[in-house]
């Protein structure tokens, strides 16, 4: 399991890979068929920030992606996206067990 960030830009906003990380860890621990996240940054320039989550899961990669006026607010915002999805996943696993 590993949690991949990536950026297009360079930037000294070590304070949000931090948040990110305490973030993104709690999905590894509530939904064990989550193998790796990869999180997407537009840019610095763009009025509105735009985070996308790509997250692999076995046989399957489920995308979220959201918008805000930092990149804090645009990651809960995709955040609620993809626990929506997760959720609906683990009902579907464990519904056909």
């Amino acid at each position: 399991m590993d949690i991949k960030i990536e950026r297009n830009y360079e930037s000294s906003e070590n304070d949000f890979v931090a948040y990110a990380k305490t973030k993104l860890n709690k999905y590894f621990e509530n939904y064990p068929f989550v193998q790796s996240i990869q999180l997407y940054l537009r840019g610095k320039k763009h009025p509105t920030k735009k985070v996308k989550l790509n997250v692999r899961i076995k046989g399957k990669h489920i995308f979220a992606e959201a918008k805000g006026l930092k990149h804090h607010d645009a990651l809960e915002n995709a955040l609620g996206k993809l626990e929506h999805q997760l959720k609906k996943h683990k009902s579907k696993i464990y519904r056909a067990a």
